[in-house]
């Protein structure tokens, strides 16, 4: 069951989906992150392909992964790792990973939540989502059915810095290479490599759920917002919470239309 799921998962992150990243900051600014994804589109998509599995063959699930029950599961294997790989797992022990899937009903959510004591904690909380969809990625895929190279770019999360002072919060999100992967592209163009018939398909197939896609952030302080930076972000009743939705098509041109300052009030 988990693996179908996982290998579902990697399907969507090849054809993108509605990402909602949120921080809700409490007083001392510790807090809670969390990032979702809502990968039905991709569900109605496979759907429209007329499968003729009978619904009583369909997968639904409500699966919770809590990652300090994993350790107690693993302690051996875990014990066996060095030094360096037990520290890089230490930090993902709080991480709680939730999966819903109902495939008769098109439904697939999926989201990961990490409590953290300080700003200053999400320096390194890409590298710890990144982790954390590695060791479920390697427990549903333990007859190495997928090649580690690609499903690790797959489920990579973006790298951003997030730090907090003068009382403004910042999200910056370096901006990708990608004039690199467009010279890459053409020099596998120019050296006449084939593209797979059954990739394009694919490409034109999952184009439109893509163009229709967006990356949402929702930024909970605990002091009202005095100013934000990007002018399409929009804020909540009582001013204290922070909306912007992006659009991925247009990220995958500029990283940097994430990137805001929010300034609070004293």
């Amino acid at each position: 069951m988990k693996k179908v799921v996982l290998l579902l998962t990697l399907m969507a992150f090849l054809t993108s989906c509605n990402v909602t990243e949120s921080i809700v900051f409490n007083d001392n600014m510790s807090g809670e992150f969390k990032t979702s994804f809502d990968l039905s589109p991709m569900m109605q998509l496979a759907g429209s392909q007329g499968s003729s599995k009978p619904e009583s063959d369909m997968k639904k699930m409500d699966t919770t992964i809590v990652f300090n029950d994993l350790y107690k599961t693993h302690k051996d294997s875990i014990a066996a790792l060095s030094v360096e790989e037990r520290a890089k797992l230490d930090k993902l022990r709080d991480i709680t990973m939730t999966i819903s899937m109902d495939e008769a009903n098109h439904v697939f959510d999926f989201s990961m939540i990490k409590p953290f004591k300080s700003v200053k904690d999400l320096e390194s909380i890409s590298d710890q989502m990144d982790n954390a969809m590695g060791i479920v990625k390697d427990i549903g895929n333990e007859d190495g059915q997928a090649p580690a190279g690609q499903m690790d770019e797959l489920t990579k999360t973006e790298e951003v810095n997030y730090s907090f002072a003068n009382n403004t919060f910042s999200r910056i999100q370096p901006a990708s290479l990608i004039n690199n992967n467009e010279d890459e592209e053409s020099s596998d163009e120019e050296s006449g490599a084939d593209e797979d018939d059954f990739g394009k398909q694919l490409e034109m197939q999952f184009e439109e759920i893509f163009s229709s896609s967006f990356y949402t952030l929702t930024y909970t302080f605990p002091k009202r917002v005095k100013s934000v930076s990007n002018a399409n972000a929009t804020l909540s009743d009582d001013g204290k919470t922070v909306f912007y939705k992006v659009s991925l098509s247009e990220i995958n041109k500029d990283d940097t239309l994430m990137n805001l300052n929010i300034v609070l009030e004293d």
